[in-house]
């Protein structure tokens, strides 16, 4: 037909009928011009082009699938036409646009078939083209929308996306991803029923891996305002939920090595996406910064929970808190916009959250200052509003931030010699401009304190000191750089110059700040404390201006020191009696030990300065009248503390050492007296630290006159905590409070008691790590001389007097500073600050090894037996070695923390014995094995360990209790660095100190059980524990013929029988918690998997063997605590135990349901055959547990009987623990019984029916045969009827007639609860003792309950019971003893049997 003859009149030929070939010719032209011709075809024509569509077809004629399916009636093409469709192995990309496209558009009997079409294309978006991706993902994003499968469709976008990298170059890869990312964010904020399918697919899917995509996108949908706190939260919980999942792994010893990996692996996968979508957050996606903040700061409040050292090593994993400083830090870097944006959540959050909380934000703030110091010069506005709020802050948080800003403060130096065009060119005309304006923060700073020091709280008053020192020695710190780095060589002057211009003006700030520190003198003793350690660090750190701070203190020490007195210690100044209480003014002490410290720093620093050179640096010196007669404060403070020095030497030889404390107020006199000899130890350290410091540098002849006053100074201070100790026991009897009695092993009150007067002796680092190092030797020096008086002659007791005392004298004070490190090690982030302290101390574990070494040996040489030496040094001789191992625990503590750890264990090796290996026992030598002779860390940490053991069991063998806690420690550590096998060789040697050794004392017992337990590997961990559990059943079972100990295990005995059976309970609840982990773990697998199961059916192989091998760990670990739990149940147990165990059996009972439940498949489901390991589960649970434990309840409720007032409330707390255990027995039997007929297999067939009842289900018929009987009885006794009641039918009729009169409910309750198979009722009469009886009776055959088992299905039972209750009497197992609660249960079961009482049975109820 020409063209002619088609554009003519309508009143020529008409157009000819459609035809296949013309639609299609249309269709390839405009697939919408081809839709209309449609209905014109035939049938026949319709299914034609149904056969004709298939992969290989255009996308244009594909499009008109959906206008065919809507017309043709031929269900077999249409069937053929998708069959072709999916059978096909690939699709070209414009096909796969145009099913995504034509998918919508399906008529409604068709879109069963969009499932199965949606599976293939996901699956073959690999194989698409890079550049169609975008409107692939477009269009499959509009099937979503309208709503078809949404949560199918973004679950597919986003694992295609995050785990399968597109194969393209990395920039052409970004682009793509971006365009799919504002595709999703275009969608979402059209689409809010989108958005939360966005939500809910991610969420989904954060039980497996968070990928970075994921991520991303949760991040633009974070944008819309209705989904973003839902958007935030979703990747702080799958951030923390990582983070707890890790360390459960590592913290469950069943959990096989590939799922640990995974977890490992997860967690690394969720940081990394977290981070990198702060990485890509340029270049196009800058719209998602305020979601990376939100969710930075959302990490930083997040808490990971306990973090135990069980957990093991960290394998690199951060904590959440870590990964939202990372992203913050990363985001201050990249984007300039966001920078306000994190300052101002800092300051709001230190402001408005708690200390534990502002923690992280101050270590976050730290670190911006530290990395990006010139962008914070522009935000010292945003820091100062910050200070404002410096006295309403926390001390610590307000000394933190002082901390965090003050390297800010050396802008004010570096203005001063710096030109303006060097700061241009480092950081910009803006931020130079910012630096010009706001260069005097340190003076803001100074100004903020200064308001401070003049509020009345301490803790305020103390962080005002805190930043005052911070300042000055930040200050010193920063002169003490030899180089400016803001300088240029040529700007600098010559090395001959530098020194002197430091003296000028090193000292500057402390002579403008000495106005506030001089304030700090006369307010409060705390304040004082930390103004003395803080002069301290200010000398340390500038040694040149410690001649200005012995002039600042000298005035102030001549408060309490007078030249040329006999005493020139005025001892009574330093307390003050206010109202009835002593009160300390003054610790002088701490002023004696801070002097001293400064005139050592002085002298060792070698830097003599000329007294004016301060007064040189303001222009002027000072006049010839003030230089001349004039002692420099030096030498009056040298010649003071030799004063003294004196004073104490003549108080020890001439015993006048209580001279100085007569004087006082005669109020409180013997308060004063316990005051003063409180503070001459500390005075006395001073003066031993002082004197041990010259031990290094003298001369032999000097060094035994140095050794013999120490010596002295340390009896007296021996003498005088003595003293300290009967005081204060005097002053607490004089008040009638008993708990200030000191103990015997601190000297401190037992309890923190409200005595009047302070406790001034506080632990307070007095010595140098030289002074302690020359102590130390000095003490290895006369165990030396005291070893040579053993081969020579027997030793004087004054010389094991003095060795012992300067021993737990040094020990203390080295442990007290360990400890003290240790503290500080853990607050310190900066590692390089963390080293320092580490080599500080390193030094001093060489001498206290050796003394480790000598004290054991002195006690296998019977220096710990009271033979030939007295009880007291024995006794003392324990104290230090435990104090010796105790210091070496701390020790080896803080080189683990610097992974440091070989050099403790080598210094350990390298000072044993030369005969160490044949100490060893033969099991404990190390083995031939390859690894530990090729690596020589390994082999050290073995022998280590070997020593370790040889000393545990020595000193359980002496039964020293103490020194053994401590050695478990250090087995504890060094065991947690090794190999699983490694670690449960130890295990196994522990298990057997068990079965050998006879341990009596409690807690020793349970450390050596939990040595044993927490180092074995699983399974054997828990048989360990059932072993014992079932030897200690033997042992609390209550039999006449049970022995006194046990045969398998020694440790196992009457002593330490309920101290163990206390651990293993425990342990038990620790194995809860991780099954109670695992099953959620374990459910969230199940639960994506019949999720995604219709959509990828490739994916559910891995997962599948995933989950196999949770199942099996799972349930193997729950069999394992049948079997402990089930030793328990045949044991008569002490009353809290009794309550303890049935919580946590009532616990797993309610984890065996879930795990019951989690194995029934969802409707729609094919349901598999439970694993045999589930199969055992149920049969071991039944057999060994369900049954013991109902017996188990019956007896524990035959024994309480309420005969004491105590007795009511444990009646009470197990009438709630024993309802809900038999709920949960009888929850999950039910769970067991809908999986055994859905399985068609008798997982009950060793279940006990329940009994522990306290009622019974009356069958039907016997109902309606037993009221027949009721009636007519009710009708010939009808006026005749007494108060009846329940009763036990096999009670006594005598009992019962006495109960009725003085508590007629607790023992018939009590009965009832413990026989259920009996129908109790209470009665009352005044009548005959006879007639009583007989009424009973046939109150009895009357109205006894008949019990009967329900054989039907658990919902029937519940269903009979509702009706049974409804019909029948139901009487309370539970009794309080309450007169009103009883009557008020009379006046319901006489209501319920329409029994009218007489007025006679009321008058006999008042009597």
């Amino acid at each position: 037909m020409s063209a002619a003859a088609v554009d003519g009149p309508p009143s020529s030929q008409p157009p000819p009928p459609p035809t296949v070939e013309s639609v299609l010719h249309l269709a390839s032209r405009d697939p919408s011009a081809a839709v209309p011709p449609l209905p014109a075809l035939p049938p026949h024509a319709l299914a034609d082009l149904l056969f004709f569509l298939s992969a290989a077809s255009p996308p244009n004629h594909l499009s008109l699938l959906p206008a065919l399916l809507s017309l043709s009636p031929n269900h077999s093409a249409a069937s053929a036409v998708f069959s072709s469709l999916l059978n096909a192995p690939s699709w070209p990309t414009p096909t796969l646009l145009a099913v995504a496209s034509l998918l919508r558009d399906l008529p409604a009997p068709f879109r069963s078939r969009v499932p199965d079409c949606l599976a293939k294309i996901l699956s073959l978006l690999p194989s698409a083209d890079v550049q169609d991706l975008p409107a692939l993902a477009y269009q499959l994003l509009l099937l979503a929308s309208k709503p078809l499968h949404p949560r199918a469709v973004l679950a597919g976008l986003l694992r295609f996306f995050g785990s399968r990298p597109v194969r393209a170059p990395p920039s052409i890869a970004r682009q793509v991803e971006g365009t799919v990312l504002m595709h999703v964010a275009f969608a979402v904020k059209q689409d809010p029923a989108l958005a939360r399918e966005v939500v809910a697919a991610v969420k989904a899917d954060a039980a497996g891996v968070l990928n970075g995509f994921a991520v991303a996108v949760l991040l633009s949908v974070a944008r819309v305002r209705t989904f973003k706190g839902d958007a935030v939260g979703v990747l702080r919980d799958a951030a923390a939920t990582s983070r707890r999942d890790y360390r459960m792994s590592r913290r469950c010893k069943w959990l096989p090595d590939c799922l640990k990996e995974e977890s490992t692996r997860t967690a690394h996968c969720v940081e990394k996406a977290l981070l990198k979508a702060v990485d890509e957050s340029i270049g196009g996606r800058e719209h998602v910064v305020p979601s990376i903040v939100q969710v930075g700061f959302l990490l930083l409040g997040a808490s990971d929970g306990d973090r135990g050292e069980e957990d093991g090593p960290g394998e690199g994993v951060m904590s959440t808190g870590e990964i939202g400083v990372n992203m913050l830090k990363s985001l201050f870097e990249i984007h300039e916009m966001a920078r306000t944006e994190i300052i101002e959540q800092c300051k709001f959050r230190i402001l408005s959250a708690k200390p534990q909380q502002s923690a992280p934000v101050l270590r976050l703030l730290g670190l911006l200052v530290r990395s990006h110091p010139f962008p914070m010069v522009e935000y010292v506005a945003h820091l100062k509003e910050l200070l404002d709020y410096f006295a309403f802050m926390n001390d610590k948080i307000s000394t933190g931030l002082i901390n965090c800003i003050l390297p800010l403060t050396k802008f004010n130096r570096d203005l001063k010699v710096c030109d303006f065009h060097i700061i241009k060119c480092f950081c910009g005309y803006k931020t130079s401009m910012m630096i010009i304006m706001e260069f005097n923060f340190q003076d803001y700073i100074i100004l903020v304190v200064r308001k401070a020091m003049f509020k009345r709280e301490d803790a305020i008053r103390i962080a005002a000191t805190n930043a005052i020192v911070e300042l000055i020695v930040t200050e010193s710190e920063y002169r003490n750089n030899e180089a400016n780095p803001l300088q240029d060589s040529s700007s600098q002057p010559s090395s001959s110059q530098l020194p002197e211009i430091h003296q000028e003006i090193g000292g500057v700030l402390f002579q403008e700040l000495s106005g506030l520190l001089r304030r700090c003198l006369c307010q409060q003793v705390r304040v004082k404390m930390v103004l003395y350690e803080g002069l301290i660090r200010i000398v340390t750190s500038d040694p040149a201006v410690a001649d200005s701070v012995l002039d600042f203190l000298w005035p102030h020490f001549l408060n309490y020191y007078i030249e040329d007195a006999e005493c020139p210690l005025k001892m009574d100044s330093c307390f003050k009696v206010e109202d009835a209480k002593v009160c300390i003014v003054e610790p002088l002490d701490c002023l004696l030990s801070c002097v001293s410290c400064i005139l050592r720093v002085q002298q060792n620093s070698k830097c003599s300065r000329p007294h004016d050179a301060y007064w040189k640096c303001f222009g002027f010196a000072p006049t010839q009248d003030n230089e001349d007669g004039r002692s420099s404060s030096r030498d009056l403070f040298m010649k003071g503390l030799s004063n003294i020095q004196k004073y104490l030497r003549k108080c020890l030889t001439e015993d006048q050492k209580g001279q100085t404390q007569e004087a006082g107020s005669t109020s409180s006199s013997l308060e004063i007296v316990h005051c003063n000899n409180t503070g001459m130890p500390g005075i006395i350290e001073v003066f031993v630290d002082f004197a041990a410091s010259k031990l290094a540098e003298a001369s032999d002849e000097s060094k035994e006159k140095l050794e013999k006053e120490i010596l002295e100074l340390v009896h007296a201070h021996s003498v005088f905590e003595r003293k300290t100790s009967k005081n204060r026991e005097k002053v607490a009897r004089g008040r009638g409070d008993l708990r200030g009695a000191p103990d015997r092993q601190t000297n401190e009150p037992k309890e923190n008691s409200n005595a009047s007067f302070p406790k001034l002796h506080e632990k307070r680092g007095k010595f140098m790590n030289s002074s302690l190092y020359e102590l130390l030797v000095m003490c290895v020096k006369l165990c030396n001389a005291d070893n040579y008086d053993k081969c020579s002659q027997r030793p004087s007791q004054s010389k094991l007097n003095q060795w012992s005392s300067l021993s737990s004298f040094v020990l203390k004070a080295c442990l007290e500073m360990f400890r003290s490190l240790t503290a500080k090690a853990s607050d310190v982030t900066i590692g390089n600050l963390r080293r320092m302290m580490y080599e500080d101390v390193k030094k001093l574990a060489q001498p206290i090894v050796k003394l480790i070494w000598w004290l054991m040996f002195d006690s296998e040489n019977g220096g710990f037996k009271n033979t030939t030496q007295g009880k007291k040094t024995v006794e003392n001789k324990r104290d230090q070695l435990y104090l010796a191992l105790a210091c070496f625990k701390e020790l080896f503590k803080l080189s683990v923390s610097e992974d440091c750890s070989s050099d403790m264990i080598e210094l350990l090796i390298s000072l044993a014995p030369s005969n160490i290996e044949d100490m060893l026992d033969a099991d404990q030598l190390l083995d031939n094995d390859a690894t530990l002779t090729e690596n020589p860390e390994n082999r050290g940490t073995h022998v280590f360990l070997n020593i370790l053991k040889m000393l545990y069991a020595r000193a359980l063998s002496q039964s020293l209790l103490r020194e053994s806690e401590a050695v478990t420690e250090l087995i504890f550590g060094v065991s947690r660095k090794l190999h699983p096998e490694r670690r449960h060789l130890v295990g196994h040697w522990a298990a057997g100190l068990c079965r050998k050794k006879t341990v009596q004392n409690p807690s020793t017992a349970q450390e050596v059980v939990k040595l044993a337990v927490h180092l074995m590997t699983a399974p054997d961990d828990m048989i360990l524990v059932h072993e014992m559990a079932t030897e200690l059943e033997k042992l609390a079972s209550g039999d006449e013929d049970s022995r006194d100990s046990s045969e398998a295990f020694l440790i196992v005995n009457c002593k330490t029988k309920n101290s163990l059976a206390a651990v293993f309970l425990h342990m038990v609840e620790s194995s809860l918690i991780e099954l109670e982990w695992g099953l959620g773990k374990l459910k969230a697998m199940l639960t994506l998997g019949y999720g995604s199961s219709n959509v990828d059916e490739d994916q559910p192989a891995d997962e599948r063997m995933q989950r196999l091998f949770w199942e099996e760990a799972l349930y193997s670990r729950s069999t394992s605590v049948v079997h402990v739990l089930s030793s328990f149940a045949h044991m008569s147990l002490k009353d809290s135990q009794a309550e303890q165990f049935l919580k946590l059996t009532a616990k797993f009972y309610k984890l065996l349901a879930s795990m019951s439940k989690s194995q029934i498949a969802p409707k729609g489901y094919k349901q598999f055959i439970p694993g045999l390991k589930f199969q055992k589960l149920a049969e071991v649970t039944c057999r060994m547990l369900t049954a013991p434990l109902y017996n188990f309840v019956k007896m524990h409720q035959e024994n309480q009987q309420p005969h004491k007032k105590g007795t009511l409330a444990k009646i009470k707390r197990e009438s709630k623990c024993i309802p809900d255990l038999i709920f949960q027995v009888e929850d999950y039997e039910k769970y067991l019984i809908q999986l055994s007929k859905l399985a068609k297999m008798n997982l009950l067939r060793y279940a006990k029916r329940s009994v522990a009842r306290d009622f019974r289900i009356q069958p039907k018929e016997k109902a309606a045969e037993e009221q027949h009987e009721e009636k007519s009885e009710e009708e010939q006794h009808e006026g005749n009827s007494t108060p009846v009641s329940a009763a036990s039918p096999e009670s006594d009729p005598d009992e019962d007639g006495e109960e009725g009169q003085d508590d007629p409910a607790d023992e018939n309750l009590q009965a009832s609860s413990a026989q259920p198979d009996d129908a109790v009722q209470d009665s009352e009469s005044d009548g005959e003792e006879e007639e009583m009886l007989a009424q009973r009776q046939r109150a009895k055959t009357n109205q006894m309950v008949q019990d009967s088992e329900s054989d039907g299905e658990e919902e029937e039972t519940f269903a009979r019971r509702k009706r049974a209750k409804t019909n029948q009497t139901v009487q309370d197992s539970e009794s309080d003893g309450e007169e009103e609660e009883i009557l008020s249960r009379r006046k319901r079961v006489k209501r319920n049997q329409i029994v009218e009482d007489s007025e006679s049975d009321e008058e006999a109820e008042v009597e």
